[in-house]
């Protein structure tokens, strides 16, 4: 996409909220006001988990500070777009086309890849052990492993009573069909690299807690899809500020901190 047509799509983007944020609307009245501190704040040379709307985002250590606000921002802004166009529960592999067509749109390079049905050894799927083989397989070996384990320990703990972990909940998943992302970011040849993986989940158990959700084979179908893409940086850079001015205070509403201590 040519640059001045990158910064038209942008402004002319539609965007739709998910059904519930991260905060209240009290505490984004103090945020606007520079009274609260936000929780979205990005540094380099440490590990960091966010929840971004109805994904997990993480990153290694080595990822610098603006590439880490780079893939939060281009994330959120491609979700918030495929609500949008996409807002119905039985259209989710659009929602995911769209999704990816907007970080395509915005400088991202996406690999082309389809949904796979996940196959259980046992006769129990169980969520976030699929999540941990995923990543495994994705990266060749097992790099991630202990920064996407850390992640979901840290969500384990504060899941029942954290009002951002109730609202995430809420924004992947009905009864019984659910779907949410897992996307690892690190820098590769001077280049932000983000290993995403998205899971459609539908049983006829009913779904809770959705990274944690266990059910027989029987009932439940889990699918998956996984694939990597790369920022063009020289395109990013042209439409960054436009992308932050768009999303304004959604940043705030739907990107939280996951304490990884």
């Amino acid at each position: 996409m040519e640059l001045i047509d990158a910064k038209k799509y942008v402004k002319e983007l539609a965007l739709q909220n998910s059904r519930e944020a991260f905060i209240g609307q009290a505490e984004l009245d103090l945020i606007a006001r520079d009274l609260s501190p936000s929780e979205t704040a990005t540094q380099t040379n440490v590990e960091q988990s966010f929840l971004n709307d109805k994904s997990l985002v993480s990153f290694v250590s080595e990822v610098s500070d603006q590439r880490r606000q780079d893939v939060l921002h281009s994330v959120l802004l491609a979700q918030l777009a495929a609500n949008k166009k996409f807002p119905e529960e039985d259209q989710i592999k659009d929602w995911y086309e769209e999704f990816v067509n907007v970080l395509n749109n915005i400088g991202w390079a996406m690999q082309s890849a389809s949904f796979t049905p996940f196959t259980s050894e046992g006769a129990t799927i169980e969520v976030d052990k699929a999540i941990i083989d995923l990543v495994e397989s994705a990266v060749g070996g097992a790099a991630l492993v202990p920064l996407v384990s850390k992640t979901l320990e840290a969500i384990k703990g504060l899941s029942d009573t954290s009002g951002k972990f109730i609202a995430f909940e809420k924004n992947t998943h009905t009864a019984t069909k659910g779907a949410f992302q897992i996307g690892i970011a690190k820098e590769e040849n001077d280049t932000v690299a983000l290993q995403l993986g998205t899971f459609l989940i539908t049983s006829s158990d009913t779904i809770n807690q959705i990274l944690f959700f266990k059910s027989s084979k029987s009932k439940t179908t889990l699918e998956f899809c996984s694939r990597v893409g790369t920022l063009d940086e020289a395109v990013y850079a042209n439409v960054r500020d436009i992308v932050l001015n768009k999303l304004g205070l959604k940043v705030t509403q739907f990107i939280a901190g996951i304490d990884l201590d």
